[in-house]
């Protein structure tokens, strides 16, 4: 538990016992708990990042399959206009680069929404970051005693198969909701969100 602040320690609360064997994860992944050598802009003095978490790897398996299939297309393309007469090297070289780069284009923009769209859960507040575009990303955030009740759900077949699904907040803030969308293990992170509200309540935190 060397990566715990000692302050969580002193409530002996179920989160600290479901997620102490991973402390001091990398914050580069799905579910990162009490990370290292993380901040973010208007972090407190003495404020803990208790969770970073981003969205399942299975949440973008269309994506995945959308790549293959670009990547597979000028093959498929070639093979049905090969008897054409007048088919050149050219076009051929034309048409397998503007599949390739369209997958590459896929592949990039899959990533950056993964990675920036991010939720964050310290000991004082909730964060989420929506990342839409390089031109367009939502951050909003709320105080821990803002929250009035946690909850969560599955989000099809595949969610249940691999833990993922969607964690609802509801706050007293001026948003009145949040959504931690296609989210690791949304059961711990429910537990963990009311556990740290009742320490933020008991003044222990």
């Amino acid at each position: 538990m060397g990566h715990i602040p000692k302050k969580f320690l002193k409530g002996k609360k179920s989160f600290i016992a479901n997620l102490s064997s991973e402390a001091g994860t990398n914050r580069v992944g799905s579910f990162g708990v009490f990370p290292t050598n993380i901040s973010f802009n208007g972090q407190d003095k003495g404020e803990s990042v208790v969770l970073v978490v981003r969205r399942h790897p299975a949440v973008f398996i269309p994506q995945y399959f959308l790549i293959l299939v670009l990547l597979f297309a000028p093959v498929l393309v070639l093979s049905v206009f090969r008897d054409i007469e007048g088919l050149n090297f050219a076009f051929a070289l034309g048409v397998g680069t503007l599949f390739l780069l369209l997958a590459i284009s896929t592949a990039i923009d899959t990533f950056l929404k993964w990675y920036y769209s991010v939720n964050i859960v310290t000991d004082q507040r909730i964060i989420d970051v929506d990342f839409n575009n390089v031109l367009f990303h939502r951050f909003s955030e709320a105080q821990l005693e803002k929250i009035e009740d946690v909850s969560h759900a599955p989000s099809g077949l595949l969610s249940s198969i691999f833990d993922y699904g969607d964690v609802y907040i509801q706050t007293a803030g001026t948003k009145p909701e949040f959504e931690f969308t296609g989210v690791p293990r949304p059961r711990d992170i429910q537990d963990t969100l009311l556990d740290l509200l009742e320490l933020k309540q008991k003044g222990q935190i």
